[in-house]
Order: C-alpha cells, then structure tokens, then sequence
C-alpha cells in the first residue's frame, strides 16, 4: 500500500482539526422546524445535496486546482496560472450564499493549510488570506499525491460523514443509523465522482435553495453541543 493512499486516510479522519466535525450547515434550522425528524431525513438532506447541491462544485474545482498546481510545477505559464488560482479561489467562495458558510470555509481552509504545514508541505504561493477549502484541500491531495479521482471520491466522502456526525449530536439518529447512511451513500459518491471527472465546471449545474436559506438562520454554523 502506498503512502498516499494511507495519507487520505489522514484527511477523511473526523479526528483531524479542521472543523469540519463540528459543522451543522443549515441541520439545526430544518430541526428547529421539525423538518428533520429522523435518520430517513437526515439521509434525504445529504443525498439531495450530493445529486442538486454547490457541493458538485465545490468538488469539481478541485481539479482545477489540482492541474494549476501541476502546472506551476513545471513552470508552464507561472504568472497566468498563479493568477488564475488566486481567481478560481476567491471565485469559489464569493459563490456561497450566507456568510456563515463562507466564514466555516475559510476556517477549515486555514486549519488545513496549518496542518499540510506541519507535514513538511507549506503552501507556497499567495494566497488571498481568506481561502476557500476546496483550495486548502486540493492543495494537500496534491501534496500527497493521492490520486484525482480518490480527491474527488474523499472530499464528498469526508463531507457527508462530517453531516452525519453534526446529526449524531443533534437530533441524535444514534451511531449504527450513521453508518448505515454512510454505507448507503457510498455507491452515489462513486458515481457523482466519476461524472464530476468526466464534466467541465460550465456544465455543474445546481440548485439546493432550502439547504441556502437554513445556513443563512444560523447565526453560528456549531452545533449547539460545541458552541455550550
């Protein structure tokens, strides 16, 4: 086995300190409004945003920043593609709606980009000091040579496990519900990751307006346990 295939098993690790574990992205106001009931709806909500959701995007842009890095690696067009980084970055987290949720990015971005660090891998170019986390985590699949598919498959992986955790502590649905969704969900991140692959990011479509309107009734995307 490879050492970066045991690396992604670093950055799907709810252990790791980025925040995401503590994240409820809009769960807390679809419980609030007796939408979220049990763990049918908990898993109705993660599979809606996988199949209509800006999560598409989020992990479509991934690859682009995945070819940008391997391109100034081989000084291939260093001040255009340096450009393009910083804009597909800002690009990516002006497009979220709330300001909630653009604030959880930036905050899991620097967590990552602190702990990428600590491995020996520093980010070595501008950033726009509020970065989204697509970039943070392109940037250490990147480092650790896992694979553009395993990138893709790892990011929607590790968000989705991240939701059912935030659920575990708030509704709760209770662990072995938990891992049941996340086993029911593994056959639809296999295939969204492969159509991602195989699309331009003109053609990532999306439209999850009620996910956008819950965040934006969070005035904190904690769930209550981590914020008492």
């Amino acid at each position: 086995m490879s050492k970066s295939h045991l690396f992604k098993y670093l950055l799907i690790s709810p252990n790791l300190p980025v925040g995401g574990f503590c994240y409820s992205e809009g769960l807390e106001s679809y419980l609030n409004n007796k939408n979220l009931k049990d763990s049918n709806s908990v898993k109705e909500l993660i599979l809606n945003e996988l199949k209509i959701g800006q999560i598409r995007l989020d992990a479509k842009i991934l690859l682009d920043f995945f070819d940008i890095f391997n391109e100034i690696n081989d000084r291939k067009n260093l001040k255009s593609n340096l450009q393009k980084l910083k804009s597909l970055d800002k690009w990516i987290l002006s497009s979220k709606d709330s300001l909630e949720i653009r604030e959880q990015q930036i905050q899991m971005s620097k967590s990552l980009f602190d702990l990428t660090k600590e491995f020996g891998f520093e980010y070595l170019y501008e950033n726009n000091k509020k970065s989204s986390w697509s970039l943070a985590w392109s940037w250490a699949c990147y480092c650790f040579e896992i694979t553009k598919l395993e990138m893709v498959e790892n990011f929607l992986y590790a968000w989705s496990a991240n939701q059912l955790s935030a659920a575990l502590r708030i509704i709760p649905i209770g662990s072995t519900k938990a891992q049941l969704i996340q086993r029911d969900l593994l056959a639809i991140i296999s295939k969204i990751s492969k159509e991602i692959m195989d699309k331009e990011i003109d053609d990532i479509y999306f439209g999850n307006v009620g996910l956008a309107m819950a965040q934006q009734n969070h005035n904190d995307l904690y769930t209550k346990l981590f914020r008492n």
